[in-house]
């Protein structure tokens, strides 16, 4: 599902062509597995670290996050996430360190790059009122407590 993804956002697959391919494997033996993956794989991701993410939320019965889900002020976009569950009033980031290291802007620190983000959250929780939920490396680690945690955010059973 990650390199899917990652062919997705690099623009070397398109949804038609692996929809064609799925077609004509239907009746594959032993594709099952591969069948569910295709049907997994989504353009919008944008890193390993979200398409995991999404992994975890189907294998918990989560429900699917629209993803890149851009949060207007009026006509003015703020932000855009990496996942939302608009119908819930969630909307979810996922962050990796490389955020807050390499992706710096010039002359920022980590802490600026930390205060610049929890700005843009604030921002989002004021102009939408939905909840904001944050995932790191570490909840991938632990994929029955951060579905737990989620199910919580989002007032949904995992299944």
């Amino acid at each position: 599902m990650v390199l899917l993804d990652s062919a997705y956002h690099l623009g070397l697959l398109s949804q038609d062509a692996l929809r064609a391919e799925l077609e004509g494997m239907r009746r594959w033996p032993g594709t099952a597995r591969l069948q569910i993956t295709l049907r997994l794989a989504s353009p919008g991701a944008e890193s390993v670290g979200e398409s995991r993410a999404r992994f975890l939320f189907f294998f918990h019965g989560l429900p699917r996050p629209e993803l890149q889900y851009p949060v207007y002020d009026g006509d003015v976009l703020i932000a855009t996430t990496d996942f939302a569950w608009p119908e819930l009033g969630v909307v979810g980031e996922f962050d990796g360190k490389i955020k807050y290291g390499r992706l710096l802007k010039p002359g920022e620190t980590p802490g600026d790059a930390v205060f610049r983000e929890k700005r843009r959250e604030d921002r989002i929780r004021e102009v939408t009122g939905w909840r904001v939920v944050r995932l790191v490396w570490a909840d991938l680690a632990d994929p029955r407590r951060t579905a737990a945690r989620l199910v919580k955010v989002l007032g949904r059973r995992t299944t």
